[in-house]
């Protein structure tokens, strides 16, 4: 779906997740730690000899949480993904592609087939939706390349109802133990979880689960009430506009009224 090619876009298109891929990565995660394989409070670099700098204390849990926590001196510039780093521990104790670790994890048992990783040498699928930035004056097809500054659209494809399904899943506990799902969710007075973000739930003075996408060219929200009954996903593909670090107005937008969308729907509402 592109700019060339004037289609409407339809529900069952694809897009690129962005960060929510955070929450598929944190189930391969914490589906390891369940196995005993892997410690949420061990040194990266046990599994990452070299990855990060000599002596380096950050940990499986800092860079599962909220990684802009950790100090920039401990992530080197080669390293300052996060997720990019638990994907390689992922890969290194399963011994597998992180492709195929999801795939066994999360896509197969749940039937999403509309949901794929992309490689960065995959061939972007013809029903991807696609993303335009400005740079340098010129309106950029960011489309599964990324930028030419390394900041990438690739990882996880899919659709608003495969990504509503596997919120449901994951917060009805099929696929991690409670106690998984619940170090997921983080304490209430946390900010961020592992891997997953939450919100104020108004209908039931609890919270909303899920987490948000904004990454170049693209944006995506997708929340959950505690039991999954109550759901709602937005995507944009964002008008060509310059790149920034900062997160995206039309992201935090979009947020905003996933939040106002949901607590409408109930009859009372706890302030």
């Amino acid at each position: 779906m592109s700019r060339e090619r004037q289609a409407a876009v339809q529900s069952g298109d694809r897009f690129p997740v962005g960060e929510q891929f955070r929450t598929f990565l944190a189930v391969s995660v914490m589906k390891l730690v369940e196995e005993g394989r892997l410690g949420l409070d061990d040194p990266v670099t046990v599994y990452l000899p070299g990855a990060l700098t000599a002596n380096s204390p950050v940990t499986i849990r800092q860079l599962l949480g909220d990684a802009a926590d950790v100090p920039a001196a401990d992530l080197p510039a080669a390293a300052l993904n996060a997720d990019a780093l638990l994907g390689r521990v992922v890969e290194q104790l399963r011994g597998a592609p992180l492709g195929a670790v999801l795939r066994t994890d999360v896509l197969t048992p749940l039937n999403l087939q509309s949901t794929e990783f992309l490689n960065a040498d995959s061939t972007v699928p013809d029903d991807v939706i696609h993303g335009y930035v400005e740079l340098e004056g010129e309106t950029m097809d960011v489309t599964g390349t990324g930028l030419p500054d390394g900041i990438s659209n690739g990882g996880l494809v899919s659709t608003v109802e495969d990504i509503l399904a596997f919120q449901a899943a994951l917060l009805r506990g099929q696929l991690l133990s409670p106690a998984s799902l619940i170090a997921m969710k983080g304490t209430v007075f946390a900010d961020y979880g592992l891997g997953l973000d939450h919100w104020d739930d108004r209908c039931t003075n609890g919270f909303y689960y899920g987490h948000a996408g904004d990454i170049p060219g693209y944006g995506s929200i997708a929340i959950s009430s505690a039991d999954g009954n109550r759901q709602l996903s937005i995507f944009m593909a964002y008008p060509p506009q310059p790149v920034s670090p900062q997160p995206s107005a039309l992201a935090l937008e979009m947020t905003g009224v996933a939040q106002v969308a949901l607590n409408s729907g109930c009859r009372f509402q706890f302030r």
